[in-house]
């Protein structure tokens, strides 16, 4: 890697970790696209080539779609049919999809996973359906 690549990746890592320190009192984006980002940086700090990143990515938004889709029911299931009780969160669905992907295909991540996994679920109110989402 050249002294470049080093320091966006660490740029990168720093914005992220910036983020996942002060997320509540920053205004909240779609979770969705929050662990778009998370994913992406998941990748990166684990050294992945640009192909690599694109596979674990699209691993990731599959889960977050199936799971997202069971709560809402919108969409003709890709995979099959998961089924999530009805009110179930679909941000609480969204959050432990994406985190289940990266934190089994990236273990070593499993610190700075876990406390976007918190921050991003302190932000569902407690519940049923928060519940019922993760």
């Amino acid at each position: 890697m050249s002294g470049r690549t080093i320091k966006r990746t660490f740029g990168l890592l720093y914005v992220l970790m910036a983020g996942l320190l002060f997320g509540s009192a920053v205004a909240r984006a779609d979770v969705v696209l929050d662990w778009n980002a998370i994913a992406v940086n998941t990748t990166i700090a684990n050294g992945q080539n640009p192909f690599a990143q694109a596979r674990y990515a699209a691993i990731t938004q599959l889960a977050v779609f199936e799971a997202v889709n069971a709560t809402t029911g919108d969409y003709e299931p890709y995979l099959g049919t998961i089924v999530a009780p009805r009110g179930a969160s679909a941000d609480a669905a969204a959050i432990e999809a994406a985190y289940r992907v990266l934190s089994t295909y990236f273990p070593a991540s499993a610190p700075m996973l876990d406390a976007a996994r918190a921050n991003s679920l302190a932000l569902i109110p407690d519940g049923q359906a928060k519940d019922d989402g993760i």
